[in-house]
């Protein structure tokens, strides 16, 4: 029973303390709107912080951090302050309700991991989304050089019809240095490639490489959008599938309850009479 007791309060513990990361997310969020919004807002970077940001290791980690969305808007000390800070939480805690050095390095790990595995999370939704409005824009591009469209025109309001914030931020930026570097588009690409860690987006912006290149530049992107509709359709049946198990694995649940609550008077009573009987 102490056992069971200890594992919903760490249960507790965990959701408790995903909650509290996506608070700080939305604070972080809306901190970072208002400084980008009012010019008399500086970011108060201490010297300390200035002078770690110079190793290398910490610059690839906040590089790493932007191409996952970094959805807690860490940089790289943040990030690894908040990492040891969980792991420690997780270690006094496990010491204090475990007696057991396996117990103890388990949480510990999960701990160190926990905002990790956050971000992993949050990056799969993001890339969906990503591949979701990449497919409607090749779509879009498409139909418009179709229509004998310029590409430099079409670019232009491709962003609107994007949903996630962060490829939409990225189009309008692509587009317009696009058009300010006289239509060299390779620039363009390869700011656009390193904004994200997305082998679609890596397809998209070879395809358009490929515009002053190839005769047939609609069917290079039709193409694209056939490989990002399946893709698409492809996670929407893994999202069915987890869908059915989840309710599947909660009826069987359910079931088992039902069960247990109908035959247990009757296990008892048997159980009881059995005692008597070899008791007498």
């Amino acid at each position: 029973m102490k056992v069971k007791v200890q594992i919903l309060l760490f249960s507790l513990f965990f959701v408790l303390s995903f909650l509290v990361l996506e608070e700080f997310s939305k604070k972080r969020s809306a901190i970072n709107f208002k400084k980008k919004n009012n010019p008399l807002l500086v970011p108060n970077d201490d010297k300390f912080q200035k002078i770690l940001k110079k190793y290398h290791f910490l610059k690839s980690k906040e590089e790493f951090l932007s191409k996952q969305g970094n959805p807690l808007h860490f940089n790289s000390v943040s990030y690894y302050t908040v990492k040891v800070a969980f792991a420690g939480t997780f270690f006094v805690t496990s010491r204090v309700n475990f007696d057991s050095v396996l117990m103890t390095t388990f949480l510990t790990l999960l701990g160190y991991y926990f905002v990790d595995g956050y971000i992993y999370l949050n990056k799969k939704a993001r890339d969906a989304a990503i591949c979701t409005d990449l497919m409607q824009v090749s779509n879009s591009i498409s139909l418009q050089l179709s229509a004998n469209i310029m590409l430099k025109d079409s670019l232009k309001q491709q962003f609107e019809i994007c949903q996630n914030p962060d490829f939409k931020r990225a189009m309008l930026k692509f587009s317009t240095k696009y058009e300010l570097s006289e239509l060299d588009i390779e620039e363009s690409l390869k700011e656009l490639e390193s904004r994200f860690d997305i082998p679609e987006i890596e397809l998209f912006c070879n395809s358009l490489r490929q515009y002053n290149h190839v005769e047939n530049m609609i069917e290079v992107l039709d193409n694209l959008s056939e490989a990002l509709k399946e893709k698409y359709l492809q996670k929407m049946r893994d999202d069915t599938r987890s869908k059915v198990l989840y309710i599947t694995f909660g009826v069987f649940i359910a079931l088992g309850n039902m069960i247990l609550i109908t035959f247990y008077p009757l296990f008892v009573s048997l159980g009881n009479g059995f005692s008597t009987i070899f008791n007498s």
